[in-house]
């Protein structure tokens, strides 16, 4: 009888240090590319569209404004000239930025790019924290 209380604990014994190895194994084994993905997401500002315009004065050309939410806790580093994305298509360049710090919101009025359609309610974005933003014309490649 003490031979298989012995025996059954060594058996449980070995079969807790398997799972605990496999699980740490399994844990080292993943690929470091999904940390630069969410560092290159965090760096984002997506935003929606919401209005359109022709021109506001005279002389001046189209453009679209766009609004982004929950900046309670971060700090913008957007300035004018930054480009504006969707997808991996440069589709404008910033005209005018209006910080709502009380709300944690950005007003993001845009010109758009050469021959590019933007329209009301697209889901466009902007590099949030780029050390140089405004010399930016490609989107942030993850490796």
């Amino acid at each position: 009888m003490r031979q298989r209380l012995i025996k059954c604990f060594a058996v449980t014994v070995f079969a807790v240090v398997l799972v605990i190895s496999w699980q740490v194994w399994s844990v080292g084994q993943q690929p470091g590319v999904e940390k630069s993905k969410n560092a290159a997401a965090a760096s984002r500002l997506e935003f929606e569209v919401v209005q359109s315009f022709d021109a506001k004065y005279e002389g001046d050309t189209p453009g679209h404004m766009g609004r982004a939410g929950g900046l309670a806790s971060r700090k913008p580093h957007v300035a004018l000239g930054d480009a504006v994305f969707r997808g991996d298509q440069k589709v404008g360049t910033v005209t005018g930025l209006t910080w709502n710090r009380t709300n944690g919101s950005l007003d993001i009025e845009f010109d758009p790019a050469d021959k590019a359609r933007v329209a009301v309610g697209d889901a466009v974005w902007l590099v949030l924290d780029s050390p140089n933003p405004a010399t930016t014309s490609e989107p942030p490649r993850t490796k």
